[in-house]
């Protein structure tokens, strides 16, 4: 068509479509089994004829032609409030009957709420997409469950795109993106359950077949602007449906945005990887205690009237109010206990699918089980059992589940911007602040670390796990009314330091006797705790006001008075069966349960420990790893490393109500063995080496072999020192003049080591084969040793004991110990 002016307009394709206007008294009702009736709709009027649909090739409207249809649009207009159900069903037992239960999601919506899709009728070199999108004004979600709530939102805004491709059997996208705004969602354990029947209802019922399988994938997009995520968090699970009086735990934010990928793009794939990340912007984590909770009324006062300042002392506001809140109001009684700017949260899931069974090549049915499908017709009707029931009867002896490849889960969050902490008892159990609640009370004290790394690797047979700490510092001042002169200002603010922790786990389960239905059983748990160097400057004010606000600490994570009962009222014994049913148990006590029998170790070293605790004009410092380096009592103190294992008649015994536990004498050697060695091989004073050696000289005469053969290699280079420890002592290559005290202390000190070096020998004198050529220089002037005579005994057992090592080792000295011989005779 030509205008006046010379343009030239085509006329606009006709527009198709259908307008739906819902006013007052609307409900609308979808689920599984209307949108399987949708399906066979299309299937009728669209049959799939498995062809490579043609490419339209557009063509201007001619005068006297029909024009062509490129799109079919519909459109639903929501003009009054509304109700829109999702209803679902699944089997239940009922009276030993299978019945369909009916579940729903039930949500209303007010005026203004819309639905559009638009349907091609046209397809391009890529195929076509069909579009859905549409906007929920202020819905309001509920279940069917018990506990109805399950989401409130201003606005709910939804976009589904489906790109199919021209080939029938190529890989389709379903892109599905949903945008919430000041939204408010329940989580609840049950809504698993809830969700995966829905799914499972409206997922295919057809067995996967290779002929008419089309690969596709789902990508999902959640955002929510001003949202929040909240549980319960009550004891062993247990949901308050009437009353209300839950503890509930919620993360509140501004943004939160989740993103995964469903691939089906395999048929039968031996292994799918799922791959979920969430972003959060500004997340609070809130915590709520109801008012029938003893703790409720501290935690809000707490919350409300605590004191914190900054890393400068200066007085710190606590986490800003003005946010969006409509569950979550602080008014409310909830309290803030933690600020994260930024976080990042990855998960990959790689599992292996279990397909359902159906015809070959789905299924490889063995030919009696053929055989057996084929005459069951004719056969008399029996009860055949469940897979449930014949996996319960299957014992880790017949099947062994570590022959299968495990599914694979990694976790990995990251908080890489600064965060903000109240530590909260409750939050462990239902939290308390680390601090006090008046304006006459000093600040709370304040931790500040660089980074908190966690790992956990869970296998079938163990689980393992570390928690590493950077260094951190406490700080806590003073009470702001207390005044200092001027010359002790620097006494306001005290702190703590320590410069690294490090936490390691391994819990062991073995599948001894449990079928393959029942869970492992955790027989061993081994904690591991490496403490660095605690150092610090506290005056006594401020060490209590780090007690107090401890103890409130610990008060609030045991918390007894609130504690909720299990409601199962008995306990599982380590056979897997209830107490009072388990054939063991007697009139005189029940099978004892896993963790009653449990193996459980835990070994913490501390590196050392430099605190001062200070005031006007006087200093208390405390001080362990250091004692071995005072020039005054560091003998003193070497020499007592040994009355911690050695064996008393008249102390630390059983009868004088000391505590002795299985080992002590392995664990403490253990633990003290490394940093004595470490202190004697990098220390450059000898006064400090010669304690070093006495504290592991009066260790060993106390000890078994076996523990110290363990550390025979690291030993013996520091045992040969102390063979040469004599009034005037060589160690090196320097030449100290000890007191008398301590040339006492040498003798002493080169017997216990003789002592311990023979009966090391005469088990094994292997290890002693690349010090041969020092062993003997050493012990050869030792055989004449005249303050000790007993010193020259034991010299010669050791020499005794070499004469088992191999004759081209020993041969080469035979000259030099003759020699020696002849000139002492």
């Amino acid at each position: 068509m030509r205008l006046p002016n010379g343009d030239e307009v085509t006329a606009p394709t006709p527009v198709w479509g259908l307008d739906i206007q819902c006013e007052k008294g609307t409900n609308l009702s979808y689920g599984p089994w209307a949108d399987r009736q949708r399906e066979q709709l299309f299937l009728f009027f669209f049959p799939q004829d498995y062809q490579t649909m043609k490419v339209f090739i557009f063509i201007a409207s001619v005068p006297g032609e029909i024009r062509q249809v490129q799109q079919f649009d519909v459109r639903l207009n929501i003009l009054a409030e509304a109700t829109v159900d999702i209803l679902f069903s699944k089997l239940i037992m009922r009276d030993g009957k299978q019945e369909n239960q009916t579940n729903a999601v039930h949500m209303n919506v007010q005026r203004g709420s819309y639905f559009e899709m638009t349907l091609p009728w046209t397809v391009s070199d890529d195929g076509y997409v069909t579009k859905i999108n549409g906007q929920f004004l202020h819905v309001d979600a509920s279940s069917s469950l018990n506990y109805r709530n399950l989401l409130e939102a201003e606005t709910l805004d939804y976009r589904v795109n489906v790109h199919y491709p021209s080939v029938w059997n190529h890989h389709q996208t379903w892109d599905l993106e949903f945008n919430g705004c000041k939204a408010t969602y329940h989580f609840l354990y049950a809504h698993k359950e809830f969700f995966q029947d829905m799914i499972e209802d409206w997922s295919s019922r057809v067995p996967p077949d290779l002929l008419h399988f089309v690969p596709y994938s789902w990508n999902f997009i959640i955002r929510m602007q001003e949202f929040e995520l909240i549980t319960l968090a009550n004891g062993y699970n247990w949901v308050d449906c009437e009353h209300q009086a839950n503890a509930h735990i919620a993360f509140c934010g501004e943004l939160f945005d989740l993103r995964f990928t469903l691939p089906f793009t395999d048929f039968l794939p031996e292994t799918v990887l799922l791959k979920f990340i969430i972003v959060g912007e500004n997340v609070d984590l809130s915590l709520f205690l109801p008012p029938t909770n003893t703790s409720s009324n501290i935690i809000t006062a707490l919350s409300r009237n605590a004191r914190l300042i900054e890393k400068e002392d200066r007085p710190k506001h606590s986490f800003s109010s003005e946010k969006w809140r409509k569950f979550c109001k602080l008014s409310s009684g909830w309290v803030d206990c933690w600020h994260v700017p930024e976080l990042q949260l990855s998960i990959s899931y790689t599992y292996h699918p279990v397909p359902p069974v159906g015809p070959s090549p789905q299924a490889n049915v063995s030919t009696p089980e053929k055989e057996e499908l084929l005459l069951s017709p004719i056969r008399a009707p029996h009860r055949k059992k469940s897979p449930m029931e014949i996996i319960k009867n299957l014992t880790p002896e017949q099947f062994d589940p570590t022959s299968v490849t495990a599914d694979c889960i990694n976790v990995d969050l990251r908080i890489t911007k600064p965060s903000e902490i109240k530590l909260y008892g409750s939050v462990l159990r239902m939290f308390i602040n680390l601090k006090d609640c008046t304006e006459q009370y000093p600040p709370c004290p304040t931790v500040a670390l660089d980074r908190l790394i966690f790992e956990m690797n869970k296998r079938y047979s163990e689980t393992q796990l570390q928690v590493v700490v950077s260094p951190l510092i406490l700080t806590t001042s003073d009470d702001p009314n207390h005044q200092r002169l001027s010359a002790h200002q620097h006494l306001h603010t005290g702190f703590l330091m320590l410069s690294g922790l490090q936490m390691r786990g391994d819990a062991m389960f073995s599948a001894e006797e449990r079928s393959l239905d029942e869970e492992t059983l955790e027989y061993a748990w081994l904690v591991e705790l490496t403490v660095g160097t605690l150092s610090g400057k506290l005056t006594t004010p401020q060490l209590q006001n780090i007690i107090t606000a401890l103890e409130a600490f610990v008060f609030t994570v045991e918390d007894a008075e609130n504690s909720l009962r299990h409601p199962r009222p008995y306990l599982y014994c380590y056979h897997g069966t209830p107490q009072p049913q388990c054939p063991q148990t007697t009139s005189e006590h029940f099978c004892p349960t896993t963790d009653t029998i449990k193996y459980k170790m835990v070994r913490a070293s501390l590196d050392g420990i430099s605190l001062n605790l200070v005031e006007s004009g006087t200093i208390l410092c405390f001080q362990m790893q250091e004692l071995l380096s005072d020039p005054l009592i560091g003998m003193e103190a070497a020499h007592n490393f040994g009355t911690i294992v050695k064996d008393h008649n008249y102390a630390l015994t059983s009868h004088t109500h000391a505590n002795i536990r299985l080992l002590h004498k392995q664990r403490f050697f253990e633990s003290v063995v490394g940093p004595l060695v470490e202190l004697f091989s990098t220390t450059n004073d000898i006064k400090t080496k010669s304690c070093a050696l006495v504290a592991i000289a009066s260790l060993l005469p106390w000890l078994t072999h076996i523990v110290l053969n363990a550390h025979i290699q690291k030993l013996l280079p520091v045992l040969l020192q102390g063979l040469y420890t004599s009034d005037f002592s060589k160690i090196g290559e320097v030449s100290i003049n000890l007191e008398r005290h301590d040339a006492r202390c040498g003798s002493e000190t080169r017997l216990s080591t003789l002592t311990t070096l023979a009966s090391l020998l005469k088990q094994n004198a292997s290890p002693a084969e690349r010090h041969t050529s020092t062993l003997i220089s050493f012990l050869m002037p030792l055989t004449t040793y005249h303050p000790l005579q007993t010193v020259g005994v034991k010299a010669l057992e050791c020499l005794a004991a070499l004469v088992t090592l191999p004759v081209s080792v020993i041969l080469p000295y035979r000259n030099e110990v003759s020699f020696f011989t002849a000139e002492e005779v």
